[in-house]
């Protein structure tokens, strides 16, 4: 793969010395002035990394907008300085890699960035994409939190939930807009603590959830299907609005290395990627979609009320059915 690199350091190099060593990839390195012209000419079998650490907070976000429009090639972020604060958010954009303070000291191992160059791979780029499979790598990660530990790989049932009332809802003042994102963060965090679900990473209006999984069963189906449902009484009852909020779900069954909250930034796994590109960019307003690790655990009675909606990124996914 042809990886470039934009940055204008000169010690750049460095953490990326395992990857030359291995003379599996083609490396070159660029000024950060040269990005957007660069950019222009690459596609399909190319990768950037974009170094953020000498760019201003305007200038950075302005960098990060332009790369989350990309389609091709694939892109991550390089923030030695620790200047991006959530990075749930970049895989939101569709980042595919962020490098932090201590990776970035350590470098990018070659094993590491096959992992990331194989993140949101063409349907045709991939074995038997017109078959998506459905995995069986499991690790179970068990029933409950008492057996899981910080650093080591689990499978979870990952939940994503993002508000579509932002519009409507930043108008509101910055006072008022916040405490509704609270309080949105708070129901959330009601509905899924019975299940034994944790909040993993947030934004403002949203973010990803993991339940221990033990094999036997995926109960928030039923509790996101519930969530749907209510969502014109709990506008009025739980966050006093006089419009219906409504949020998209995504359900996926996957691995990761679990990280307590906070802690995941240094974290690169198929199923997160997978989950926020599932949420972003193909479910729409009011929608709940899951994959086809999930659709096996619909609970009895429910088999009707999910339809298929076709293929993303090789897997095969169904919506709920919404209700007129």
């Amino acid at each position: 793969m042809n990886v470039t690199v934009f940055s204008e350091s000169r010690n750049i190099s460095k953490c990326f010395s395992a990857l030359e060593k291995s003379r599996e990839h083609e490396l070159e390195y660029r000024p950060l002035s040269e990005l957007r012209k660069t950019v222009k000419g690459m596609g399909k079998g190319s990768f950037i990394y974009v170094d953020i650490s000498g760019m201003d907070g305007p200038e950075r976000k302005k960098t990060l907008n332009y790369l989350a429009k990309l389609e091709e090639p694939g892109y991550g972020i390089i923030d030695p300085k620790g200047a991006v604060t959530d990075m749930a958010h970049l895989f939101y954009s569709g980042a595919r890699d962020y490098i932090g303070k201590e990776l970035y000291r350590s470098g990018i191992g070659v094993k590491r960035f096959a992992l990331t160059a194989s993140f949101r791979r063409d349907p045709e780029e991939v074995e038997d994409a017109g078959k998506p499979q459905v995995k069986r790598d499991y690790l179970f990660s068990g029933s409950d939190w008492k057996g899981i530990k910080s650093g080591q790989e689990y499978t979870f049932i990952f939940m994503f939930i993002e508000i579509d009332n932002k519009s409507e809802i930043r108008k509101m003042g910055q006072a008022r807009a916040s405490q509704v994102t609270a309080e949105f963060h708070d129901y959330v965090a009601d509905k899924v603590a019975p299940l034994n679900g944790k909040i993993w990473m947030w934004m403002d209006f949203g973010g990803l959830i993991l339940f221990p999984f033990d094999g036997k069963g995926c109960d928030p189906i039923l509790e996101a299907f519930k969530m749907v449902l209510d969502s014109s009484i709990a506008s009025s009852e739980e966050f006093a609005l006089d419009f219906r909020l409504t949020h998209r779900i995504a359900l996926h069954i996957g691995n990761t290395v679990y990280k307590s909250r906070g802690n995941t930034g240094t974290i690169v796994s198929d199923s997160i990627n997978s989950i926020f590109h599932l949420g972003q960019k193909f479910a729409g307003k009011g929608d709940f979609c899951i994959t086809g690790e999930v659709s096996e655990f619909i609970p009895r009675g429910l088999e009707k009320c999910f339809a298929d909606a076709g293929t993303f990124e090789a897997r095969e996914i169904k919506k709920m059915i919404l209700p007129v």
